[in-house]
């Protein structure tokens, strides 16, 4: 059986982004009158570039991810260019909203390698399907997200959390000695070296679409 993306969960995630991008560049400006902290147009203008820029790559991301199409038999499992064997299957994860929607389902294999399978336009006949065609020996997990990421007040607060915490350690920054922060320029440069590293590595965003 085909199963295709849903459209609705991804304008949904496109603006949710969105969202969160725009209340972003909100809060910025409203912390650093708040805190008092003098930041240059020139900083806030390579914000708005740079969210520009990944709300465009994202939207272009989700128009190629619309177009992903995934086949369930009995004896395989087929998800875009990668094919799977029922049968090598030992674990499920169904991951649910607290609406009880299915967010995600975690697909775990013998040999190692795994699937995320989510945006589905029509999840839960997906997920009947599977149960019925894996062995009875698979361990499923059910799993309940703790908030309602899905809320349309959820992203926007979330943005503005993020910008007064960001004006709040510069304006923590200003009052640092140069030595503090060399020291605080190499332990984040490193992390986002190591960072880097496991997203090449891991690939955690290709494997759920």
């Amino acid at each position: 059986m085909k199963y295709i993306v849903s459209k609705k969960e991804v304008s949904r995630r496109e603006k949710a982004f969105l969202s969160l991008s725009i209340s972003f560049l909100i809060g910025l400006v409203l912390a650093s009158i708040l805190f008092k902290l003098s930041i240059p147009y020139l900083f806030f203008g390579l914000i708005f570039l740079f969210l520009f820029l990944m709300n465009l790559s994202i939207r272009k991301f989700f128009n190629k991810f619309l177009k992903m199409e995934t086949y369930l038999s009995k004896e395989f499992l087929i998800r875009g260019k990668r094919k799977f064997l029922i049968k090598k299957i030992n674990k499920l994860t169904i991951k649910k909203t607290t609406n009880n929607t299915i967010r995600e389902i975690g697909i775990f294999f013998d040999d190692g390698k795994s699937l995320f399978v989510n945006g589905l336009d029509n999840s839960k006949n997906f997920e009947i399907n599977l149960l019925k065609n894996v062995d009875k020996k698979v361990i499923i997990k059910n799993i309940r997200e703790p908030i309602d990421f899905d809320n349309i007040f959820f992203y926007p607060f979330l943005g503005l959390i993020l910008s007064f915490g960001s004006v709040y350690l510069l304006k923590l920054m200003t009052d640092l000695s140069y030595r503090s922060l060399q020291i605080i320029l190499g332990v984040s440069m490193i992390y986002v070296l190591l960072l880097a590293m496991y997203l090449i590595t891991s690939k955690p965003i290709k494997k759920r679409y």
